[in-house]
């Protein structure tokens, strides 16, 4: 076990991306790829709750994944890192901002605004993650998924907008797949 009193932050930078996996955003893409399918065949069918399954997937299938791999990484670490904290409280404060969107959506009765709250406030996971591996990728992955979401909801015919929605969210996974850094470059 490290003893994260004593070493640098690049140091503790570096022990965090070493226990990174893709994981996370192949859990992202499944299950905001698996809400757009959804609401596309379900349409106004599509239950209320599904925006919430969608926004809490991405970590339950990550660590199935890496359970499946074998690499479980910053789930075996601990908490000991406090770039990992970071990332894992950051989680908590999205979480807190969920109620913003859940009263909006409500006052607007749209369920294509929960979708749209969720699916930022999610995103909002990549910043600290970004500054955790001192990856860059991060934030743009944030920031291209704020954009795109936005915009689906501002141009998307009002039939499709939650599909669009949940669609340019899971995209955005693909960049964060390709671009973010490996654990392999710190090792």
């Amino acid at each position: 076990m490290t003893d994260y009193s004593t070493i640098t932050l690049a140091d503790a930078r570096r022990d965090y991306l070493a226990t990174c996996t893709t994981a996370m955003p192949i859990g992202g893409f499944i299950a905001w790829t698996g809400l757009a399918l959804a609401s596309y065949t379900l349409g106004n069918d599509l239950p209320g709750f599904a925006p919430y399954v969608a926004a809490a997937l991405p970590v339950p299938i990550a660590l199935a994944i890496d359970k499946l791999r074998g690499k479980l990484g910053i789930w075996a670490q601990g908490q000991d890192n406090p770039v990992s904290q970071l990332f894992m409280r950051f989680i908590t404060v999205g979480a807190l901002l969920i109620p913003f969107a859940v009263i909006a959506a409500r006052a607007a009765d749209d369920l294509d605004i929960l979708t749209l709250g969720l699916a930022i406030f999610a995103g909002m996971i990549w910043v600290p993650h970004g500054w955790g591996a001192d990856d860059p990728a991060g934030f743009i992955h944030f920031a291209l998924r704020a954009i795109l979401c936005y915009g689906a909801y501002l141009l998307a015919p009002e039939s499709i907008r939650g599909v669009a929605i949940a669609g340019a969210a899971a995209s955005t996974y693909i960049y964060a797949i390709v671009a973010m850094k490996k654990p392999s470059s710190v090792r």
